[in-house]
């Protein structure tokens, strides 16, 4: 890994790798509650009425259904799941720690900023804020909706039990919905609270060279494939996020950009954001001391 030392590529390793492990880590703890947990669902449908095995078309079953969506969220979203939140909250703040040990491997003279922490905090604050709005928009409506058409139309409770399974549980093509709801959000989330840090420490500690690196597999895109594990000077990956077609190469698709870009992304988020969605790349602040002398030329030159 480029010309690193030992103790610096240890670091940068367990630093992205992170970014692939934490996230499936916490998406395990969904997929295992969707399962476990849907017996309890099934068991809050005896507050519904039935008539010879099919659900009582009444106006007593409809205005339970707003109570019984909030109950099946609840079991999905309970102690499990605030368990498994309040873990990944603690892995936020393990990857700052991480950034840190990097800054001072880099300078040992660096100090935390503040504003670092601060950082941390807010990141954790908008992953939980939109766990919450996700699993409320792809957990809940679906379920409404779901218990509503039921009733309305007089469906056998085993019938309806079938319906909840493939919402809470998917089957082998798709997700459940809390597994769904939370994927939409915790990679991007966690990686974005990395980046957000690293680009505290390099203005920190002055450093305008990147390294961008993650690895590659079949699905990666291209905007990652062509930059991974190569060294880039500030003004070049702000150019990417200008859209500059020349500095996009190959991988300028449209007006937008890359396939896969937030759509925040300018010269100035660019080092949130990197590829876009759910990158598992590091845009990695750099000493100018490991920078390939040719890449150093390459960028004077071009200035």
């Amino acid at each position: 890994m480029a010309s690193f030392s030992d103790k610096i590529r240890k670091l940068i390793e367990s630093k992205v790798d992170r970014l692939e492990s934490v996230p499936n880590a916490f998406l395990s703890s969904m997929e295992k509650i969707q399962k476990t947990k849907f017996k309890d669902v099934v068991a809050l449908l005896d507050l519904l009425d039935y008539e010879g095995g099919a659900l009582a078309v009444s106006e007593a079953n409809l205005l339970r259904v707003e109570a019984l969506v909030d109950e099946i969220r609840g079991v999905l979203t309970g102690a499990e799941f605030e368990s498994a939140v309040g873990t990944l909250m603690g892995e936020f703040q393990e990857q700052a720690v991480l950034n840190y040990s990097y800054a001072a491997a880099v300078d040992p003279a660096f100090a935390i900023p503040p504003i670092s922490s601060a950082i941390v905090k807010e990141r954790q604050a908008a992953a939980i804020a939109s766990l919450l709005d996700s699993t409320n928009q792809y957990l809940s409506n679906p379920t409404r909706e779901a218990l509503s058409s039921a009733i309305q139309s007089g469906s056998s409770r085993k019938e309806l039990i079938d319906t909840l399974r493939f919402l809470v549980q998917g089957d082998k093509d798709i997700d459940g919905r809390l597994l769904r709801s939370t994927r939409l959000i915790v990679s991007d989330a966690f990686a974005l609270n990395d980046a957000a840090v690293s680009e505290s420490i390099a203005d920190n500690l002055g450093l305008e060279w990147y390294f961008y690196t993650g690895g590659t597999m079949d699905t990666t895109r291209c905007f990652c494939r062509e930059r991974n594990a190569k060294f880039y000077h500030k003004s070049e990956v702000e150019k990417w996020g200008a859209l500059n077609k020349k500095a996009l190469g190959k991988c300028y698709s449209s007006k937008y950009g890359w396939q896969g870009r937030m759509p925040n992304t300018d010269k100035k988020t660019i080092f949130l954001t990197r590829g876009g969605y759910n990158c598992q790349h590091s845009l990695l602040p750099v000493s100018e001391e490991v920078v390939p002398p040719e890449v150093v030329q390459r960028v004077f030159s071009n200035a």
